[in-house]
Formats: C-alpha cells, structure tokens, sequence
C-alpha cells in the first residue's frame, strides 16, 4: 500500500505516511500521472487556503451536502404534518357537521354564554339533521322570544303543533304571545281545532259568554221590559239601530233594564265585554209590540128588573182603571172610578162602563147596560 500523497511505501497497521505525515488511504493502484496531477491541485489549493483552516476542501462539502439533506427532510416532514392536520381537522368538522349532538351541546354551550346568534345556528344544523325535532323548535322559539322576535318564534310554534296537535306548552306560549300583542282573536282562532280538555281549558279566560236576553223575542200587546245580563258579572253593552255594539258605539246596559213602552218593532243586539276587553258573540232579539185596547168590561148583573136592593160588580183588568155613567152618557178619565161594587140606584137607569190601560192610554169600547129598581 502507497501513500496517497508522496507515495511512498506504508507499512502494514500504520495510519500516517512515515515519511510525509499524511492520513493513510487505500489505493488499489499506484499510477504516476494521477499522482502528478493530484499533486499541482494540492499545490494551486494551498495557495488559496487559509493558514488556520485545517482539513482537505473535500470534507466541507460533504458537510453542506448533509445539511442541505437535513433541511429538505425537515421540511418534508413539517409539509406532511401539516397536511395531515388539515386533513385531521377536515374529517372533524365534517364528522361534527353531521352530528346531532355534536350540535345540541355547542347550542347549550352558546346559550350558557348568552351567544344567542351562535346557539341559534347550531340549533338550525341540528333540525336540519332532524326535522322533525320538537325539543329544538322549542329552545328556538325560546331565544326568539326573549328577543322579543314574536314572528320567528310564532312560526315555530305553530310547527310543533302540526308535529303534535295537543301540545300543551305549544299552546301555551301562542297564547302568552297572543295576549302580549292584545290579538283575542287570533287566541279565539287557534281554540277552534282543539278537542283535548286540557288544552281547552286554556282558552277559559278569553271565552266570554254571550249575554241572556229576557223575555225573547217576538209579539206582545203590553209594555216590554227587557233584561239582559251575563252569568259571570261581565259588563253589557247594546244597540237597537242595528249595529254590532262595543264600548265605542254600544249603550251600557242599565240595571233597570229596558223599557219598550211604545207600538213598533224594535232589535236588540247585545254583547258581554271581560276585564282584557274581549267581547262575547253578539246576541239577538227581535220585537213587535202592537198595544192592544182593553177588553170590554164585564158587569154582574148583567142588567135586568130588580125589586130588591142589588150591587153590581165590574171585572177588573191588569193595569186598568175602570169608568162609569149611570145617566146613558159616555164615561170619560173625568167620570166616576169603580172601586167597589156599585149600589144600582131606584128607578131605571143605564150603566155605562169602559176601562183605560194605565200603562197605554188605549181605551177599550163601552159596555152599556140596562137596570131598574123598583121597590
């Protein structure tokens, strides 16, 4: 074996050239010429070489090699990492996107932190994963509400029902909200398709019974007091022109009621009106009051020849006051009033009576009789 850069002979186990001080390397075969050349290199090398800088030229560039090995690798790695989290983080949130309770409990999460907007979108992924979800039309309707976003929640609401007709709580809050808006009638609408008596009894206190009107409608000969009045105290108001009455353009109804004291047909219309200001459907009466003359009196005796003293009695009729002549004339308001039985007086006389309707003023025909008394 021959030194790399002198060549001179190296002996067997040595590392350095005994004669130069070079590092020993393995050549296979000694060619002149290569050594020549490697030679006038070394030569031209170290006249630009450092005088501190130790080592061949060749090591350093093994060196950058390996660094620039290291920094590509380096990068490979932090590349792939990096895909694999994005990819990681894609199969998540896709994986969260499509869970339900995944949803559900960001909801609640957002609600603890009063992030209303953000538990509202959880919750609308959620019932688009489950449409048919009752629970969360309900914790929507819920943050619609304390919002005061009565449309949005009314719109759920009125889902749930479609979901479950006797939903108690669903009716419930349609009512609540109802009532805040003073919309009765809309309350009155929703009570129209319900048949379960839970749910009904949540419409008692916007059902307000129609009023009781008597005597009822129809013909009479007489005066008519009419009486109206509402089973649960409820104010009353009422028309006789034809119109719907209100506490606008209605007549309160007065305790002594109301007097048809005169000929002529007459409407009654009449309404109840509660405390929240809801009217009762509207009740109707109608009336013909065509006053009818007294009945002809009725006398006993009814005349005739007497030789004894006799009295005579007059028939009495409800609200009537009874008038008589014995001298043939005509009574009048002016003549004399019977008010008990009537002695028939000596001799022949005609009795005259009629009756007059206090309440009227009709008159009925004379009734005209014949009497002597002859002892």
């Amino acid at each position: 074996m021959k030194c790399a850069k002198c060549g001179a002979e190296l002996k067997k186990g040595c590392l350095y050239c005994s004669v130069c001080g070079h590092e020993a390397q393995i050549v296979s075969d000694y060619n002149v010429l290569e050594d020549d050349y490697l030679r006038s290199l070394l030569k031209d090398g170290e006249g630009e070489k450092n005088p501190q800088e130790k080592g061949p030229e060749p090591k350093k560039t093994k060196k950058k090699k390996k660094s620039h090995l290291a920094l590509i690798v380096c990068c490979c790695l932090i590349i792939t990492g990096a895909a694999v989290g994005i990819a990681v983080k894609l199969y998540i949130d896709n994986k969260n996107a499509n869970s339900y309770d995944y949803q559900i409990e960001m909801a609640e999460k957002e609600l603890v932190d009063r992030n209303y907007e953000n538990a509202l979108r959880y919750y609308k992924t959620a019932l688009a994963l489950q449409p048919d979800d009752i629970k969360v039309r309900e914790a929507m309707a819920e943050i619609y509400t304390s919002q005061k976003e009565y449309d949005s929640a009314l719109v759920l609401y009125m889902e749930i029902l479609q979901l479950d007709k006797n939903n108690k709580e669903a009716y419930q809050h349609l009512i609540s909200i109802y009532d805040e808006r003073g919309d009765y009638e809309s309350i009155l609408s929703l009570k129209e398709d319900v048949t379960d008596e839970e749910v009904l009894a949540l419409f008692d206190a916007y059902e307000v019974g129609e009023p009781i009107i008597s005597p009822l409608g129809g013909q009479y000969d007489d005066y008519v007091t009419i009486v109206i009045y509402s089973i649960a105290g409820n104010d009353i108001y009422y028309t006789m022109d034809g119109t719907v009455p209100d506490k606008e353009n209605g007549i309160p109804y007065p305790q002594w009621g109301i007097s048809l004291n005169r000929t002529g047909n007459f409407e009654i219309n009449a309404v109840c009106c509660n405390e929240k200001g809801i009217y009762s459907d509207v009740v109707s009466e109608e009336y013909q009051i065509q006053f009818k003359k007294p009945d002809l009196p009725s006398v006993s005796p009814d005349g005739g020849l007497f030789s004894e003293e006799t009295t005579v009695t007059i028939a009495q009729q409800k609200d009537c006051m009874i008038y008589y002549t014995w001298d043939s004339t005509d009574p009048t308001t002016e003549s004399a009033i019977y008010t008990e039985p009537l002695v028939v007086p000596e001799g022949d006389y005609v009795l005259s009576v009629m009756a007059v309707n206090n309440k009227t003023g009709l008159v009925s025909d004379i009734y005209r009789v014949n009497f002597g008394y002859h002892p």
